[in-house]
């Protein structure tokens, strides 16, 4: 009897296991909605910068996520010597690795590596350029609006946590690679759309993300 008993429950512990590692395995697919926050705060020390972006990701397999970024910025300066305008629009799409394969069922933290492949067009122009000479006095002149396109990869990680409901913050720091631009350019950009300064080749890019998650 006592032989019995122990396989009956050996058998039941065996069975609750099996079930529960099932219940584990169990992949429900996830979406988030959001959009850039950092656009707005850089309002305050670049004033002559606007930048509006939006986001998504969706868990196609299980702690992989594909996204897809994009958006628009301006640039509007006045100096005494020279006006530049410049307007443009970005996007960007790749992949999100989560490393916590088990994440904490209340906040749901994501600990993420992300790979992104960028493209950002931008028109932009000097509508007015003062030369100054003692002698001939000041010259006006200006620099038509041209295009200016570029390619870049980026690479870097970050962390997203549910804050209520289906609201998620998130932050993402970024290491930037420009891999082609246009060459035939009177002026230089003061900023390429979505990946930054244009004075170098490599540019560090933070981001603090507001997200909604779809539920399904």
């Amino acid at each position: 009897m006592s032989t019995l008993r122990l396989l009956f429950l050996l058998l039941l512990t065996t069975t609750s296991t099996c079930l529960h590692g099932q219940g584990d395995t169990i992949f429900r697919p996830s979406a988030r909605l959001g959009f850039d926050m950092y656009g707005f705060a850089r309002r305050f020390f670049e004033p002559e910068n606007r930048a509006l972006e939006f986001s998504a990701d969706w868990e196609w397999r299980k702690n992989w996520f594909l996204a897809l970024e994009g958006g628009g910025m301006a640039v509007d300066i006045e100096k005494e010597t020279h006006s530049y305008e410049a307007g443009g629009w970005f996007f960007r799409f790749g992949a999100d690795y989560n490393f916590l394969q088990r994440p904490d069922p209340v906040h749901q933290d994501l600990v993420i590596a992300l790979i992104r492949y960028g493209f950002g067009s931008l028109d932009h122009q000097a509508p007015g350029i003062r030369v100054s000479n003692p002698y001939w006095g000041d010259y006006l002149t200006e620099i038509p609006s041209e295009r200016f396109l570029a390619h870049w990869l980026e690479l870097g990680g970050g962390l997203k946590t549910r804050i209520g409901g289906h609201l998620f913050m998130g932050w993402t720091i970024r290491a930037r690679f420009l891999i082609s631009q246009s060459q035939e350019s009177l002026i230089s950009p003061y900023t390429i759309s979505g990946f930054g300064r244009h004075s170098r080749n490599t540019s560090v890019g933070i981001h603090y993300f507001l997200y909604y998650k779809i539920p399904f």
